[in-house]
């Protein structure tokens, strides 16, 4: 196994062993630091591929000084654990730029997403909704060709979950989040030899025939813990800048051009969005949504993760 580590940074004993216990799983050697101080200096003996901190040591002072060592020793990503932190401080940690990956459910969902998270991190195998169901669930597919089809699509989507039970509410989630995600596709996504997103302000009832190399694929699956929504274009024109910039947004509107307020909407009503980007060739976004809580039961945060194909 390789002599990389991972580096748990937080100031709770209990969260600390829960958090070790779970990527002790993983084969790779797990150091744990009650604060960036001690971080700091266990990052100058070790060289952890994955450092797991609270959301706290993000807004603390030292925080520049701790990425900054973590990026000098090859660290590659950042997961954040919310924990009882108010939801207000996401914008504030999403703006310092560090941060690829924020989880904020408690055990037993915390244990599947940091679980998931940690190896596919790990084992550089970013892409697939299937990591994030129950093994046997068999997706669906479809593929958007123009745009005119993309109504058809969503109305399949939810459609297909009044069918399996699920709620109104579930399937209403459903189609919003399928819509975003298919219009994203269609018109942010393609650029052309010089890098311009050149539909980004077509209007999104106008027709659009789409090339094959424009073609969107969509997946779908539900296995009674999340409905998972797959979207996938060709083009991975999309970056982590403009990702992180988006989800902070706090002034969320039903409708405007760019990918910023689709995707900031999108975030808003899943419980969980996944971004997986290979630039230039691919971008994929999941977005899950938990059917086993009730709208009361929600959290006003939701978990995300920015995975780039290197």
């Amino acid at each position: 196994m390789s002599e990389s580590s991972i580096l748990i940074v937080h100031p709770d004993r209990k969260t600390q062993r829960v958090v070790q216990r779970i990527l002790g799983a993983t084969g790779y050697r797990v150091n744990i630091a009650d604060d960036i101080e001690q971080a700091i200096r266990l990052i100058g003996h070790h060289a952890p591929v994955l450092v797991v901190v609270d959301g706290s040591v993000v807004l603390s002072d030292r925080a520049e000084a701790f990425f900054d060592a973590a990026e000098a020793r090859g660290t590659e990503a950042c997961m954040t654990l919310l924990g009882n932190m108010n939801a207000d401080d996401v914008p504030k940690i999403l703006m310092r730029g560090a941060v690829t990956n924020l989880l904020v459910h408690q055990m037993p969902t915390l244990a599947e997403e940091l679980t998931i998270t940690a190896h596919k991190l790990l084992r550089r195998d970013l892409f697939g909704l299937d990591k994030y169901l129950l093994w046997g669930v068999d997706p669906r597919t479809a593929e958007l060709k123009q745009g005119s089809d993309r109504a058809g699509l969503v109305e399949q989507v939810a459609n297909d979950l009044r069918s399996a039970g699920q709620s109104p509410r579930v399937s209403s989630m459903a189609m919003l989040v399928t819509d975003e995600l298919l219009s994203n596709a269609v018109h942010n996504a393609p650029v052309d030899a010089n890098g311009n997103h050149f539909r980004r302000d077509w209007p999104r009832d106008q027709e659009v025939q789409l090339l094959p190399n424009e073609t969107v694929k969509l997946r779908w699956a539900c296995d009674a813990r999340y409905v998972a929504i797959e979207v996938n274009d060709s083009f991975g024109s999309l970056d982590r800048k403009t990702i992180l910039h988006a989800l902070g947004k706090n002034d969320v509107r039903e409708s405007g051009g760019g990918a910023g307020m689709g995707l900031a909407l999108t975030y808003r009503s899943c419980d969980h969005l996944v971004f997986n980007l290979s630039p230039g060739r691919k971008t994929e976004i999941i977005a899950l949504i938990d059917v086993r809580q009730s709208p009361t039961e929600r959290l006003p945060a939701s978990s995300y993760n920015v995975f780039v194909e290197r």
